[in-house]
């Protein structure tokens, strides 16, 4: 079912990512391993999810995941294993954490292992485990998803300074939807309901929700699930992204100058050039080209051209909302 809100897990249920799949199947069956990046909902989740079944692998959500330790538990527990069976084989040694996740590795070696939003848990000591991974395990195959797309460069780009240089997985990025798969994804949506909205009304949508397949599933699901009106089910779709996107956003917040970052975005709601940031927000140079870095690195900002501008509609309104 399109409007169901949970990540898609049958190739059936995937709209509009079948040749993304193929071309995932294509890197995964080459021997690759394979980044999937894109923006928030526009259906990573599903995509990975979907093949992690089809071909029988283990799904690892990082989601909040920080540090090697709690990376082994969440790898142990996606992949039906007890910590302390991993003690056990350590033969009474203190645990040691990287040598943990290399035991788990030995029992999936011929597997596909899917690490979901891995962008918090990037950091060298991954890095080296990864690459002992690459050196050690030639039939495992990893899939890595994130949203960060700058955060997640030591991954997908790695330099000659890093432990993955020459180990360069395949990427792929998902886009938003263009509005006319847009409109024909809630169109296919409603008729497996067996409703006919009005035209005016999915074009209002889209236009609010742009090709973010999660919006546009959420409004889907209060049309046809809850039957809501229209006007009440977009302004519902609204608050409840609005809702998710300043969790996200307030955690990203956390330990760094609030009251700056949120200038930054509040500035760029509808586009702003470096200078017009620069006159609203009246930091030093050096503050504020970290600032903006920082954001443009985990998808709150994007630059086209010379104009930055906040992407996400729901994160617009989510911004708009928040006070410093």
């Amino acid at each position: 079912m399109l409007f169901d809100l949970r990540p898609k897990e049958r190739l059936s249920d995937l709209y509009g990512r079948r040749e993304d799949f193929d071309e995932l199947s294509r890197y995964v069956e080459s021997g690759l391993w394979v980044v999937v990046l894109g923006r928030r909902m526009t259906g990573k989740t599903s995509l990975v999810k979907t093949f992690v079944r089809e071909k029988k692998g283990v799904y690892v959500n990082l989601m909040d995941v920080k540090g090697m330790e709690g990376l082994v538990e969440r790898l142990a527990s996606s992949a039906g294993l007890q910590l302390r069976e991993l003690r056990l084989g350590l033969q009474f040694a203190e645990l040691k954490w990287t040598k943990a996740a290399g035991n788990i590795f030995a029992t999936l070696q011929d597997k596909v292992v899917v690490f979901d939003e891995v962008q918090e848990i990037v950091s060298p000591q991954f890095l080296k485990l990864l690459k002992n991974l690459w050196d050690t395990y030639p039939r495992l195959r990893l899939i890595f998803t994130g949203s960060y797309v700058g955060v997640l460069k030591k991954l997908a780009e790695p330099s000659s300074t890093t432990p993955l240089f020459g180990r360069q997985p395949a990427k792929i990025i998902l886009k938003p939807f263009t509005r006319e798969m847009s409109i024909d994804f809630l169109q296919k949506g409603f008729r497996q309901f067996k409703l006919i909205p009005k035209q005016s009304e999915l074009e209002e949508a889209v236009e609010k929700l742009n090709g973010y397949v999660g919006w546009l599933t959420y409004y889907g699901n209060f049309r046809c699930v809850r039957k809501e009106p229209h006007d009440e089910a977009l302004e519902n779709s609204l608050r409840e992204g609005v809702k998710i996107m300043r969790e996200e956003l307030n955690r990203f917040l956390e330990n760094k100058k609030r009251e700056t970052y949120l200038k930054v975005l509040k500035t760029a709601v509808f586009g702003a050039r470096w200078n017009e940031i620069a006159e609203k927000v009246q930091v030093n140079r050096k503050v504020l080209s970290e600032a903006v870095k920082k954001l443009v690195d985990v998808g709150f900002l994007s630059k086209d051209a010379e104009v930055y501008v906040v992407p996400d509609p729901v994160l617009r309104e989510a911004v708009k909302r928040m006070r410093g």
